[in-house]
């Protein structure tokens, strides 16, 4: 039994968060770090589905050839539109606690394997196959015998987000600030609500609610990042030395870099190219670092990265890497000044004052090298 009346109550109140949240941010200009698209994207799709599932109850059992072709391609929408959420969700909180392309990319690879499986699913019913829902001639919507595993899929990327910000707080050296039971136990109990009592609507009703909990805590979590590179800042970083000197792990290297002559770009390009130097330099550690490393903009021109690696060949080789990645940036670019840095490594000893002055000593020995080097 469909209770039209709760659901334009529930999609309505879901659709109203949603744009109002959207529109606030728009108006706001928030920063342009992949975290804040993906969840301006969500925030979209949110939106299309709460008013296309609406549609699609309202034209239920209502005859007609056009509402049979709108039923049909609103039910699609709507079968679609939770597993590209799932995904998007999935990256957002990978993105949001490693700020790591890398993990990234990798990720995205991986996590896609379910959606493309409930698309080709969704593409063989649009056949008449009724797999996952059919419509009948008196254009009356019934689920299908395979329509469960889009709800399974579902649950996969809510298990995967949990686990991704479990193995951050326990087995890595990162510090993360994600309250996930709050925005997963909402969506958790919508879907299933919806999964179980067909008719009524509550996913995308308790999904607006999550990403209103995920806004509160995205406004926490700015202030551990640095509003220029998208790296985290010195705030991140001196949770992140408290959480190294109770945890104590092992073979966890510091990378202490400075920019090269960046006075220099300012004073003679202006500090607009200084800006857009320190942009690139951050972008450049993110495209570098993997694994359980984390980047971070201490101030002006410094940049520390903390990596978890099994031996000194692993972090000349991170080394490495990095200086390459700077090469090819200087290559292709078409910007007047070129990028140089010094850098700086020490292995934590489980002392933090001499971690940080070893990692301090090193960078300015380098620093030295490059001045006598002119």
């Amino acid at each position: 039994m469909i209770n039209i009346p709760e659901i334009l109550v529930a999609n309505g109140t879901g659709a109203f968060l949603v744009i109002f949240l959207l529109l606030y941010r728009i108006r706001i200009a928030q920063t342009n770090q992949f975290d804040e698209k993906a969840y301006n994207f969500m925030l979209i799709v949110t939106f299309i589905a709460t008013i296309n599932e609406t549609l699609s109850f309202i034209i239920d059992a209502r005859p007609g050839f056009i509402l049979h072709i709108l039923q049909y391609i609103s039910n699609t929408i709507s079968s679609a539109s939770s597993g590209i959420i799932g995904y998007c969700w999935c990256l957002f909180v990978e993105y949001h606690i490693h700020r790591n392309f890398e993990r990234i990319k990798k990720k995205s690879r991986i996590l896609a394997i379910p959606l493309i499986i409930a698309t080709i699913l969704i593409i063989i019913n649009l056949l008449g196959t009724g797999i996952i829902f059919d419509i009948s001639k008196e254009n009356v919507y019934t689920r299908g015998p395979m329509n469960f595993i889009l709800y399974i899929f579902v649950f996969i990327y809510y298990i995967e987000s949990i686990y991704t910000v479990h193995k951050a707080k326990y087995d890595s050296i990162l510090v993360e600030f994600f309250p996930i039971y709050y925005v997963i136990i909402p969506c958790m109990i919508g879907t299933m609500i919806q999964g179980f009592f067909f008719g009524v609507s509550t996913i995308w009703l308790c999904v607006a609610i999550a990403f209103i909990i995920v806004y509160i805590e995205i406004q926490i979590s700015i202030s551990f990042i640095d509003d220029l590179s998208g790296l985290y800042n010195r705030k991140y970083m001196n949770h992140y030395l408290n959480k190294l000197q109770n945890d104590k792990p092992k073979h966890v290297y510091g990378f202490l870099m400075d920019i090269n002559d960046f006075k220099a770009i300012n004073d003679t390009y202006g500090h607009l190219k200084g800006d857009y130097a320190l942009i690139q330099f951050g972008k450049i550690l993110q495209h570098s670092i993997d694994k359980d490393s984390v980047a971070i903009r201490m101030g002006g021109d410094e940049f520390v990265i903390f990596a978890k690696l099994k031996s000194d060949e692993e972090a000349l080789a991170l080394k490495k890497q990095i200086k390459y990645n700077v090469r090819q940036f200087n290559l292709k670019s078409k910007e007047p000044f070129h990028l140089s840095f010094s850098i700086g490594i020490a292995k934590y000893n489980g002392n933090i004052d001499t971690f940080l002055s070893a990692m301090d000593d090193s960078m300015y020995e380098a620093k030295n090298m490059h001045r006598l080097m002119q």
